[in-house]
């Protein structure tokens, strides 16, 4: 490539620096743990709202079943009272009408008596399920809480994410116009069939690419040439020499 010295071709260590953080970076926000948490409380909150819901149909039923225990024991009353009032009044003097009364006063107070048992024990299961709403209801606020603080920590992370993507975009606009188009157009063909790796320094004969130590043969030849593009024997990197 003519104009290209193993001088020129050092500005690749940078933008290979440059490329691999921008490929972390990508990594990252594609898999964000931050995200990755706020999915899985958004799940946990699914789960814990269907089970809300259920406690509160059942508090509602449970609060029907005693309202109605409620409205029938107070027409009992109004009927006890009234019959009392019929009974005492002075107006009746027939004994069987009399007796009859009395006999429909004992029924409505024996009737009375079951439903407040049964008012007692559905009070009894209303506590318990109150209970468990509530316990239920403290639950999704606390989950609320951790989400909207998974939130804030992706969204800042995110941000953090996308500022250091915009300066790594700007070095790399700095660099590329100082490389030779040909070097670029091989580095890019390099790092797409290389896991993202096109470049390494060579060093006390090792490629720091791939970690592997040249030859004798080529570190000699590379030792008395002048050839800019020179490439590991083993991995196939390009390779910078200072």
């Amino acid at each position: 490539m003519e104009g290209v010295t193993r001088e020129s071709m050092r500005p690749l260590l940078d933008l290979q620096r440059v490329d691999s953080g921008v490929d972390r970076l990508n990594q990252r926000k594609a898999d964000l743990p931050e995200q990755r948490e706020l999915d899985d409380l958004n799940e946990q909150r699914s789960v814990l709202a269907v089970t809300h819901a259920e406690a509160q149909a059942s508090l509602d039923a449970v609060a029907r079943e005693q309202t109605k225990l409620e409205t029938e024991i107070n027409q009992i009353d109004e009927k006890v009272a009234h019959e009392q009032s019929r009974l005492y009044s002075g107006e009746l003097s027939n004994p069987k009408e009399l007796s009859n009364i009395q006999a429909e006063l004992d029924a409505l107070r024996r009737r009375k008596s079951h439903l407040e048992d049964q008012e007692l024990e559905v009070m009894e299961r209303r506590e318990g399920v109150e209970k468990e709403h509530g316990d239920l209801f403290t639950s999704l606020s606390d989950l609320d809480a951790k989400i909207a603080d998974a939130v804030a920590r992706r969204d800042a992370a995110s941000i953090e994410i996308e500022n250091e993507l915009t300066r790594l975009t700007e070095e790399r606009a700095q660099i590329v116009p100082t490389l030779h188009p040909d070097v670029i157009a091989l580095y890019d063909d390099i790092r797409e069939r290389r896991g993202g790796v096109a470049v390494g320094l060579l060093e006390n004969g090792t490629c720091r690419a791939c970690g592997l130590p040249l030859s004798p043969m080529q570190r000699d030849e590379i030792r008395r040439g002048d050839e800019p593009i020179v490439r590991c024997e083993n991995c196939r990197r390009l390779l910078v020499i200072l």
